[in-house]
């Protein structure tokens, strides 16, 4: 009953905020610019066909900021020469998995041979960094 009652909330939201472009043929402009400032955007429709969405100027510079907030790494070449070489020492150190058809034997002697793997802080920290990205 709720889900229905939300559904039909969203649908007479949606069918208020269609515009038709006859309106702005009639100089309606100003009272449509005064309904995107007091309840959000506006659907601009022509011939029943969206063509365009009329937003404040508030909602086009949030989205606008948004979209061109990209992430900026101001990495100098020495540390990401140290960020490859920490990824390559990661690299060779870890091991394939162990085949399933190995004995437990067979596993603990495979382990003996390839002895402990040494890692620093800073490498686990750059595997937390690359998994972020």
């Amino acid at each position: 009953m709720l889900a229905a009652q939300f559904n039909a909330l969203n649908t007479l939201k949606l069918i208020d905020a269609i515009i038709p472009i006859t309106r702005f043929n009639k100089g309606e402009a100003g009272k449509i610019i005064d309904e995107v400032q007091k309840n959000g955007p506006r659907i601009i429709v022509k011939n029943n066909v969206p063509e365009c969405v009329m937003i404040s100027i508030e909602d086009y510079n949030a989205l606008t900021e948004s979209a061109n907030r990209t992430a900026v790494l101001n990495v100098s070449k020495k540390a990401e020469e140290k960020r490859k070489a920490f990824i390559k020492k990661i690299r060779a150190n870890v091991q394939p998995p162990l085949p399933p058809q190995m004995s437990v034997e067979e596993r603990i002697e495979f382990l003996k041979k390839c002895g402990p793997i040494d890692v620093d802080e800073d490498a686990v920290n750059e595997l937390r960094r690359i998994s972020t990205l």
